[in-house]
């Protein structure tokens, strides 16, 4: 297929600059639609009375996500939270439901990407298998969103040992206490923070923890704590971090007692592109999912050097393609990504989603105007007619083998006009 295919053109992204403020404002109200999106995390502690747990819920809401109104000389919103506990049996067990607002002093304050609301309630609840819900509601526009949460804590007790859930800090938080809510660092750290609550009668301690990724061990620390009689102890850990990649982790923490008990907990966190959606793994992975955008030959450049090298040339490119120079977002770029997910859950079957036909031309085109269905005779195979009125192109898929794997029909493509449509 031409080059042309594979490449944004000047012209497109001058269009891109024309048309940004439109788009910009289009996309806010679209936004201010929608439901409120938000992420949560429930971390248990061991109790002495080894009956019950702490149980903590950590809310965050970003201010995107919420209506702001002019009241005065501020703008303000308001709203509101909904904790509720149950156990295994769907029995309600503990719960809260609380409200809240912010007051910011400009509008441009309330769109501020990086801010977000933190709500944070602790329950007491017994040992077991445990449901969260959390509902959050703007209170203004009265919309909601629920969001769900399994933890399991039946063994919590089963030795003399208790390990509560690893807490990673957010190396970025202003306070420099919260703890990282999505499992993400949006960039290279050289230093990972955690703390986990351990429980014991029998001195001394060798705790152990091991990063781990792609199979293989990034760092491996044991230390000994040498804590006379009972420890019930939040324990807080600092690991200098070399060599970090953008991928995924695990972090193993262990703990053995003197007589050889011993308990282990896990968690997982990957460091990720600022701007890539959370379903791509890695570098790598973002690199060649640039074909509807990039030459083979200039994929192959960026891929060179693998590491630090590929992250470099990544960003080059993406900044030579950036709509809005000097601001923290490429919103091309975001939007680049954005269509990779969307494809990945709607049209992966036998190969990935972007890889597909269909994927193809989504992110080329971004969502069709209209999709036509067929058949309507027992003897057709399933078809697919993509409308993009916007653009005067149409697109035809065909199911040849009956298993939802769509290809096009390329009597309809225009070879002359291939270029990502934003």
């Amino acid at each position: 297929m031409a080059k042309s295919i594979l490449r944004i053109s000047i012209v497109s992204i001058l269009m891109i600059l024309s048309i940004w403020g439109c788009a910009e404002q289009a996309q806010k109200q679209v936004n201010d639609l929608t439901l409120p999106d938000f992420s949560f995390v429930g971390l248990s502690e061991p109790m002495q009375d080894r009956e019950n747990i702490r149980l903590s819920v950590h809310v965050k809401i970003p201010y995107t996500e919420l209506q702001f109104t002019r009241d005065g000389s501020i703008f303000l919103a308001r709203y509101e939270v909904s904790v509720n506990i149950s156990d295994d049996s769907k029995e309600r067990i503990a719960g809260k439901i609380w409200s809240d607002s912010l007051k910011m002093p400009s509008y441009q304050d309330t769109r501020k990407t990086n801010q977000t609301a933190l709500s944070i309630e602790s329950f007491l609840v017994p040992v077991g298998d445990i449901n969260i819900s959390v509902r959050v509601t703007d209170l203004y526009t009265k919309k909601s969103r629920v969001l769900n949460d399994n933890i399991n804590q039946t063994e919590m007790y089963q030795g003399e040992l208790a390990l509560g859930n690893i807490m990673i800090i957010d190396n970025y938080s202003a306070s420099g206490d919260e703890l990282l809510m999505n499992e993400s660092f949006y960039e290279v750290i050289d230093t990972l923070n955690f703390k986990a609550k351990l429980i014991g009668v029998k001195h001394p301690y060798t705790l152990t923890y091991e990063l781990i990724s792609k199979e293989e061990s990034r760092k491996k620390v044991t230390e000994v704590l040498d804590h006379a009689g009972a420890i019930d102890s939040l324990l807080f850990f600092e690991i200098p971090l070399t060599d970090m990649q953008y991928t995924n982790y695990t972090l193993y923490l262990s703990a053995e007692d003197a007589s050889g008990n011993r308990v282990m907990t896990k968690t997982h966190f990957r460091v990720r592109i600022k701007g890539i959606n959370y379903d791509i793994g890695d570098i790598d992975e973002a690199v060649s999912q640039l074909r509807y955008l990039a030459s083979e030959r200039d994929i192959r450049e960026i891929s060179s050097g693998g590491g630090e090298q590929t992250m470099s040339k990544f960003n080059d490119f993406w900044s030579g393609l950036d709509p809005t120079p000097g601001t923290p977002e490429n919103e091309l770029m975001e939007e680049y990504y954005r269509r990779v997910a969307y494809t990945l859950e709607a049209f992966t079957v036998v190969q990935d989603g972007w890889k597909s036909d269909r994927g193809m031309i989504y992110i080329l085109f971004g969502p069709p105007d209209e999709i036509q269905r067929g058949p309507f005779e027992i003897d057709q195979k399933p078809y697919q007619i993509w409308e993009y009125f916007r653009l005067g192109k149409q697109f035809v898929f065909r199911d040849n083998s009956g298993f939802g794997e769509y290809r096009l029909d390329y009597s309809y493509i225009d070879d002359n006009d291939w270029r990502f449509n934003y």
